[in-house]
């Protein structure tokens, strides 16, 4: 039996999110094939899927249940059911007997507070529960109806609201009009909140004139981390490419807060001379950085064979070749 089985015979119905990279829905029939064996996830991260599964009754107005699970995948990224198993059996010991302490769900996992609050907003919307009250506040807030520097009221439910509404209320044009304007606290959640929203036009423009802004300041590493990520969901692809070149020449991007971001996050930009570029950066942080982030961006569609060309680039740098060296290095003895 799948999760999606089990659901199913209780007569509830079921929404999965991909809750590792970004926060995005699965969709049924590519879940059921998941866990069928019949397809890889489509986006691992650390060898695992981390989902987030709602579900409720329809005939139960006000009741629904909530997990956050992380799978563990093989080297093909395919299901290894036998985890999956111990949490079915868990559930079915719950539901017969509801009253005993059963102890943690086995491959149960916690978000962080971010992410908390934008999958607790995308259930609000999906349940077509009303918003809290916090989300009259955050939009109060972006409208500038007092001064951008008193956010200290604002809380992270809010802000998230904002976002997973970002097609209602003119919620994206609130965003883009506020986005020069607030100190870097508040906008840096809020730019968290965006990786899980396609930015249009507008507010990608906004993000544009906001980080040219920042880099024309001393940015942190922090400020250019947070713009990679709201970044990468955008929909201007040509214009979010030639941010995020410019974002990596600056000194900041040197971090590995910021090379994490654009490697978790912006992995589908990373080609050709931006790719080299990257490596080259991964490189300067160390042995041990290049090999966790390089091992964890081969498990993705379409990286592996990218990677291995780009390793081979003769204009790599001496670092670069001393970096893949001891990499491969490393994984010929893990063989023997």
């Amino acid at each position: 039996m799948t999760i999606s089985q089990l659901v199913a015979t209780s007569g509830a119905q079921m929404r999965v999110f991909d809750m590792g990279r970004r926060i995005s829905k699965i969709g049924r029939k590519e879940f059921e094939a998941f866990e069928e064996l019949a397809r890889p996830y489509p986006s691992p991260y650390l060898r695992h899927a981390w989902l987030g599964i709602l579900s409720w009754n329809p005939k139960q107005a006000g009741q629904h249940n909530i997990w956050f699970l992380k799978l563990p995948l093989d080297e093909q990224n395919i299901l290894q059911p036998g985890p999956r198993d111990a949490f079915l059996q868990h559930w079915l010991r719950v539901v017969a007997n509801p009253d005993q302490e059963h102890g943690e769900a086995p491959c149960s996992f916690k978000p962080d507070a971010s992410r908390m609050a934008y999958f607790h907003a995308l259930a609000l919307r999906l349940l077509g529960q009303p918003t809290t009250q916090y989300y009259a506040t955050a939009r109060a807030y972006l409208s500038g109806d007092n001064d951008f520097s008193q956010w200290q009221h604002l809380g992270l439910q809010g802000l998230a609201e904002v976002v997973a509404r970002i097609d209602e209320d003119h919620n994206q044009e609130l965003i883009a009009s506020a986005m020069t304007s607030m100190p870097a606290v508040p906008r840096n959640a809020l730019l968290g909140f965006l990786e899980n929203a396609e930015a249009g036009p507008q507010l990608t423009n906004a993000l544009n004139d906001a980080l040219a802004q920042v880099m024309a300041e001393i940015p942190q590493a922090a400020d250019l981390a947070a713009f990679a990520r709201a970044l990468s969901a955008s929909v201007s692809v040509d214009q979010r490419q030639q941010l995020l070149d410019l974002m990596m020449l600056h000194p900041a991007a040197r971090d590995v807060e910021v090379i994490s971001a654009l490697g978790s996050r912006c992995w589908q930009d990373l080609e050709g001379r931006r790719l080299h570029n990257y490596l080259e950066l991964l490189a300067a942080l160390g042995d041990q950085v290049f090999s966790a982030l390089i091992a964890d961006l081969m498990t993705l569609p379409g990286m592996r064979g990218r990677i291995l060309e780009a390793f081979r680039n003769p204009q790599r740098s001496d670092q670069l070749s001393t970096a893949i060296g001891h990499l491969m290095a490393a994984a010929r003895g893990q063989m023997q």
